[in-house]
């Protein structure tokens, strides 16, 4: 994308140096982020939390397995990307509604009360994955 300025007034060297410097400066490509480069390392507090959500559904019928798998992954520790995080969480709310409507569970009720609160607190640090031949 290339945009150029609209200088109003006289026209002398400096504004003809702004024009040509506000040109380039928006003619960079900026740097993509990339959600499966980046790894999300979750706080002992958020761990512990989802240690609590795995417990309280791990017999229900009413959470999906595969998304209590993840809950048990990272409560584990498991390192994530942020696209899993930004793609799974919503799921692990869905799921955790769910069963606590269906079960009336408060100790899943509060595992996600935590999990929400200390996730805001510092909860995970971020590093960007090694790739290799880099």
């Amino acid at each position: 994308m290339t945009v150029t300025a609209l200088i109003i007034g006289p026209t002398d060297s400096t504004n003809a140096e702004t024009e040509k410097c506000m040109s380039t400066k928006h003619t960079r490509k900026a740097n993509e982020v990339d959600a499966n480069g980046i790894e999300v390392h979750f706080s002992p507090e958020v761990k512990s939390a989802f240690a609590d959500l795995a417990g309280a559904a791990h017999f229900s019928k009413d959470f999906d397995g595969d998304i209590l798998s993840i809950v048990q992954d990272w409560a584990a520790g498991k390192p994530t990307s942020v696209h899993s995080v930004f793609t799974a969480l919503p799921l692990i709310a869905e799921e955790t509604f769910k069963h606590v409507r269906a079960t009336g569970d408060e100790r899943a009720a509060e595992a996600w009360r935590e999990l929400c609160l200390k996730m805001s607190e510092k909860g995970f640090t971020l590093t960007p994955l090694r790739r290799i031949g880099k």
